[in-house]
């Protein structure tokens, strides 16, 4: 069922002959009060809409547009998973295997499925404190963390959302193909996508700056605090921190742009060779409480979609997959009060509206 706000959205474009995408984006950005949005929507293998509205950068009036780079936050699981599973086709990793030979006892028999499906057992952040420090841990401080922790219940048991869990993976991926992921996602995932503007861990070049929520000014402009910048008119700056070793979590940069080409292979619109069919299509059988590998299985409107929110340095991301229609969507905002999941489904309801008439 469509939520208020959507069918709001929907409704102020009634009276257009055919959807207007475009509108929609710039009545969402109003009504949400966000300086900068940009989305892309894919049907099979076309785009069917990329655009933008607003500023990326409101002190230098840069306007936001589909190749405008922002930080994709937990959107980064998507790709994790997606070259998880190419070195699990390579052979160099298999999903029953276990994946943390230097972990604690407990942890030492989490498998690489059960990372992926977020049903390790694992804590979702750890002792670091990195929402509120800004300093994020580094391989080795991971490894200790994974050397001395124990579990919240046994592997596969339940399903339990853990960034730790991801950052995990990435330390796996690195054993397995003996470079730093970053690396490893660029050429294995973003080169053969034609991903050219992503990366796997920032600081991103010509990235979008990210903000905090009109009218929530912290007390001290001298004092700031959890990545909180300056002052900037009735908002803050927010500031980037480098994720580190949590990158293969929540460190990825992209572009709407990018996005919608990832969109469209995990639609099975892609280029051909990046990953075989029956291991893409393994990502959307859920494991546990609506969780495949890397992305959440959900019903929308009562078709099965399969989507993940992102959020990392005021920069807020959503991907919505709809199986039945073939349509991908893709949606970016740079402030920390965004809900793009909400203009998602507005676009994604517009798109198969127009494909029904």
């Amino acid at each position: 069922m469509l939520t208020l706000v959507v069918s709001f959205l929907l409704a102020a474009t009634s009276m257009s002959t055919s959807p207007d995408y475009q509108q929609i984006l710039e009545q969402f950005r109003n009504h949400q009060d966000i300086p900068g949005i940009s989305a892309v929507v894919t049907r099979r293998h076309a785009v069917a809409f990329a655009g933008a509205s607003g500023l990326a950068d409101i002190e230098a009036n840069r306007e936001m547009t589909a190749d405008t780079i922002l930080y994709a936050g937990s959107l980064s699981k998507v790709m994790t998973a997606v070259l998880v599973l190419q070195l699990v086709a390579d052979g160099r990793l298999a999903l029953s295997q276990t994946a943390l030979e230097v972990a604690h006892p407990e942890a030492a028999s989490i498998s690489i499925s059960q990372l992926l499906a977020h049903r390790s057992g694992l804590v979702r952040e750890g002792d670091f404190g990195y929402w509120f420090s800004g300093e994020f841990p580094d391989r080795a401080a991971l490894l200790r963390f994974l050397r001395d922790t124990e579990l919240q219940n046994l592997p596969g048991i339940r399903t339990s959302y853990s960034n730790i869990g991801y950052a995990a993976l990435g330390y796996v991926v690195e054993n397995a193909t003996g470079v730093a992921f970053a690396e490893a996602l660029k050429n294995r995932v973003f080169a053969p996508l034609g991903m050219t503007s992503s990366g796997g861990r920032g600081p991103a070049p010509g990235v979008s700056r990210g903000y905090t929520p009109s009218g929530r000014l912290l007390p001290d402009d001298e004092r700031p605090f959890a990545g909180v910048g300056k002052r900037l008119g009735n908002r803050h700056l927010r500031e980037y921190h480098d994720a580190r070793a949590m990158a293969p979590a929540f460190g990825a940069y992209s572009t709407a742009a990018d996005l919608g080409r990832l969109a469209r292979f995990l639609l099975g619109y892609g280029p051909d060779g990046v990953l075989q069919d029956d291991l893409r299509q393994l990502m959307f059988t859920p494991r546990g409480s609506g969780r495949g590998l890397g992305i959440r299985i959900a019903r929308l409107d009562g078709r099965s979609v399969a989507r993940h929110d992102g959020w990392f340095a005021a920069h807020r991301s959503h991907l919505l997959l709809d199986f039945e229609t073939g349509i991908g969507v893709v949606v970016m905002a740079n402030s920390d009060n965004a809900d793009p999941a909400l203009l998602a489904e507005a676009l994604l309801a517009l798109a198969a509206g127009d494909i029904a008439d």
